[in-house]
Formats: structure tokens, sequence, C-alpha cells
């Protein structure tokens, strides 16, 4: 007799210990509710269709009423020029606008960088080269600052340092 391969063999489904549930019965009280507001709409439908009819309601009630006087005209007589000149003013107007620029008090720089080594200032100035920006780096109090700038507005140093940020070189700031 050959020998038996039990390792791929399938093995029975477990049997499960619980017993299935019975189907929920319906309930009785919902039935008869449902039927119970079925009845009373077939009422209300029949009791409408069984009345007098609202036009012969109406007709009555209006040859009731005695026919009003004559509407006199209450409206005023028609200007004869317009009050308003203030749209005639609005078609003239001119509108001037102005810019209004920020006095400087200084010219506006960027700091992107405060390091203790030249090596990591000199590094930093190489990365916003690369950007296509020049910077330069200033020393004070044992301290390597790469700075950018001076611009002659606020706009012109925004934009560089939009542009820094966009290419993840560094995060600069403008002191204010």
């Amino acid at each position: 007799m050959p020998q038996q391969d039990y390792v791929k063999a399938a093995r029975p489904a477990p049997r499960s210990r619980t017993k299935a549930k019975a189907p929920a019965p319906i309930p009785k009280l919902l039935i008869a509710a449902v039927s119970v507001l079925l009845i009373i709409f077939g009422y209300f439908l029949w009791h409408i269709s069984h009345q007098p009819g609202a036009e012969a309601l109406a007709a009555q009630a209006k040859a009731a009423q005695p026919a009003p006087a004559a509407v006199q005209d209450a409206l005023p007589d028609k200007p004869s020029k317009e009050p308003y000149t203030y749209i005639k003013e609005l078609e003239t107007k001119e509108i001037q606008v102005t810019a209004d620029e920020l006095d400087a008090k200084k010219p506006a720089t960027l700091y992107c960088g405060a390091f203790k080594d030249l090596s990591s200032a000199q590094q930093l100035k190489a990365k916003i080269a690369f950007v296509g920006i020049t910077s330069t780096i200033k020393e004070s109090s044992g301290k390597h600052r790469v700075v950018v700038g001076p611009y002659t507005s606020r706009r012109q140093a925004q934009n560089d340092r939009n542009k820094l940020k966009r290419s993840k070189v560094a995060d600069c700031w403008m002191p204010l």
C-alpha cells in the first residue's frame, strides 16, 4: 500500500458549536399599527372626495361680499427731473490709485544662518550660490552669519526668501 501524504490533505472544517439563529418573528404590533394608519388614510381620502367643492364655497363667499368702491389713483405724479445726482457723478468720476510704499529706514537683509565654525557657514553660502543668489559671511562675537542682501525693497527680499524656501536650501528670516 502506498504511503499517504497527510500534509497536503485538506483538513475538515471545524464544526461550530453555536446553533443557527431562527429568523425573527414579524412583530404583530407593527403590522397592526400600519394597518390602522392605512385605514385612517383611506377614510381621509373618502371624506375629501365626498365634501362639496372648494370652488362652490369660494363662489358663495364672493357673492356675499359687496362690490368695492373704485380705487383712487394713490401714486403721486412722476418727478420732472432726477432727484439723485450721484449717478451722474459716478459716471464722470476718476479714481486715482496710489501705491503706498513702505519707507525703509535701512535696506532689507535676509539672515540665513549663524554658525560657530567658518566651514559650515561656507557650505551654506555655497548652497545659496547654487540657487543663484549671492550671499556674504559676517563675523561678530565668534559667530559667522550668512547674510543675503542688502535689498532696496522688502518685496525683493521676500522673493529671494521664497526662492530659497522652495529649493529647500535655507529657511531665512527677515528682521522687522
